[in-house]
């Protein structure tokens, strides 16, 4: 309320002074009394005021214009209004009044009578304007900062980077940009809500904050000291500006330090979570003199360790912006690869290592586009899981792998086994296992038939959640398998949990199990502790007698491999099927 107001009166003259409080009092403002510009400043200083009003010439001391100057200086000076009092009415000193930051200008004779109303005036007009400037910073904080996290955010980053670009160009300095993104962050939001996505966002740009932090004594971060050098781009993409880098080097340095502290747990109430991060690394001036093409490559750098793998870093190359190219030319053609009738199934056989029988088979998807020929496995269906469109992929070939097995077993081909690779993104979308129960309904396959092949990686982030799920497919009779088993992050106290038929040992450790001690060492160890805990075991990549030998004294139940087939077009392998029925080897 007005009424609660203090005017501050600086003035020389006691008189003046004492006809202004009193008048000023009448209409309900409080005063407080100056006798000199420097008092004034120390009682604003210490006790503040809402309104200000100043003689300009008081003998002794700094006049009214000096004192008007130090009163916008101050903390919480910059609006308040100042009304300046004088006898001096020449244009001069009404400019000068202004210039100096004055509100209004009142000469003498005062006529106090209309002062308090006059100063009533002046704080509605204040509050209006604090009003306003309350208001653009609010637009401000809007435009260039991200209410999630508090962050800067694009535009800000950009332009801030275009500006320490100028300033690095100037003093012939090194900067770095880094370029995050989240792995597997869509499966957190798909699966838990974006509640506790925006909570895992949170808990990311504070690890962030620390570990820049943590990185001043190496490398200055900023020309700030506000962190604008850390920026939310949107979704779960975060970039980090290292300016005054001495070597390239000391950008990895960094990125190492958010890698390690990023993928650490996260626990918010019963949940426990994991994410890891993929980080482009682009350094001025060698790859972009523009904040346009240094994020752009930053962001080339990003894609290509999300692509092997993640949870890393790498530079940026030339070689990335035709790779980058490549990569939107095959997403723009798998887009369509359905549609067209492009995506087709091989399938391998497995082998029963005791019986010598063919067991099962596993479900392979390949893919020959009509404009960019035959394309590699381990290209399109990681390109299909960082874009999601392995979950319509995956819809197609489970239903697609379901009707064969169907078709074949209708034939009188005993198939007791259709194996079907599920990725993480198609387990942990919404009502997959009613999916896989309508699936089977629609072609008709008994549901021990069907596997479902799962990646460690799949299952590492969610234990409660994923347990429920593993449960509800188990409940609609389909068998349960851990597909490259030893290349994940499962430990054995986390293993018992899950309702799983079978590990299949990846095909890295098979390959050497004749001349790596090691490797025929886990090998061996894995089939020891899958048979204490009652599970099959199948071994991937069997290419010879000798590796075939040693897993059958091992007790390895099943083997997959070139050492019994290839993967094999539908006709193809029906025709291997029936020969292996009438004992055709």
């Amino acid at each position: 309320m007005l009424d609660q107001h203090n005017i501050l009166i600086i003035d020389d003259d006691p008189l003046n002074r004492l006809l202004v409080a009193t008048e000023l009092q009448s209409v309900g403002l409080q005063t407080t009394e100056a006798s000199s510009g420097e008092e004034g400043l120390k009682l604003f200083a210490e006790f503040g005021a809402d309104a200000v009003l100043l003689d300009v010439t008081m003998p002794g001391g700094m006049d009214g214009f000096e004192a008007c100057t130090k009163f916008r200086n101050l903390p919480g000076g910059q609006h308040i209004p100042v009304l300046m009092m004088t006898g001096l009415g020449d244009l001069e000193s009404i400019n000068h009044a202004y210039e100096v930051g004055a509100t209004d200008f009142i000469t003498k004779p005062i006529n106090i009578p209309l002062l308090g109303h006059r100063i009533r005036y002046m704080l509605k007009a204040s509050h209006t304007t604090q009003r306003l400037l309350e208001s653009e910073r609010r637009l401000h904080r809007m435009a260039y900062f991200d209410s999630l996290t508090e962050l800067p955010n694009r535009q800000f980053f950009r332009e801030h980077l275009q500006h320490m670009i100028a300033f690095a160009h100037r003093q012939k300095l090194k900067m770095g940009v880094l370029f995050l993104d989240l792995d597997g962050f869509k499966r957190i939001n798909d699966t838990l809500g974006h509640h506790l996505g925006d909570q895992m966002l949170q808990a990311v740009g504070e690890r962030l904050r620390k570990s820049l932090r943590a990185s001043d004594a190496l490398i200055r971060v900023d020309m700030n000291a506000d962190g604008d050098s850390l920026a939310r781009l949107g979704g779960d993409e975060f970039t980090v500006l290292l300016s005054t880098i001495a070597r390239n080097e000391d950008a990895a340095t960094v990125a190492e330090r958010i890698r390690i502290n990023l993928a650490k747990s996260y626990t918010f109430g019963e949940h426990e979570l994991y994410t890891t991060a993929s980080i482009g690394i682009a350094i001025f001036p060698y790859d972009g003199s523009s904040a346009e093409e240094l994020l752009q490559n930053a962001d080339f750098a990003m894609y290509h360790t999300k692509r092997g793998g993640g949870n890393g870093y790498r530079y940026y190359s030339n070689d990335m912006t035709k790779a980058a190219l490549r990569h939107l030319s095959l997403e723009n053609s798998l887009r369509k690869a359905i549609e067209h009738d492009e995506l087709d199934l091989y399938y391998q056989p497995q082998l029963d290592i005791v019986t010598g029988k063919v067991c099962g088979v596993e479900a392979l998807l390949r893919w020959d586009s009509q404009e960019l020929g035959r394309i590699p496995p381990v290209e399109f269906i990681s390109l299909a899981e960082q874009t999601g469109l392995i979950v319509g992929i995956g819809e197609w070939v489970l239903r697609k792998a379901c009707l064969q097995a169907k078709t074949w077993r209708d034939q009188g081909i005993p198939l007791t086994r259709m194996a079907v690779n599920v990725s993480a993104m198609q387990f942990l979308h919404r009502d997959f296992t009613a999916l896989v129960a309508t699936i089977l309904a629609e072609t008709g396959l008994e549901p021990q038939v069907l596997e479902l092949e799962l990646t460690e990686s799949a299952l590492i982030s969610d234990e409660g959640n994923i347990i429920g799920i593993l449960h509800s497919l188990k409940q609609t009779g389909v068998l349960l398998a851990i597909d490259d088993f030893g290349t994940g992050y499962s430990s054995l106290s986390r293993l018992r949990n899950f309702p799983i038929d079978r590990l299949k040992i990846d095909q890295r450790f098979v390959h050497d199990i004749e001349q790596d001690l090691a490797d025929a060492a886990i090998v061996a160890a894995v089939i020891a502790m899958a048979e204490g805990m009652g599970l099959n075991v199948i071994a991937e990549g069997v290419e010879t007698d000798g590796q075939l030998a040693f897993l059958k004294e091992k007790r390895c139940n099943e083997a997959q491999g070139h050492f019994l087939s290839k993967p094999l077009h539908s006709a193809q392998v029906e025709e291997f099927l029936r020969a292996h029925l009438h004992g055709v080897k």
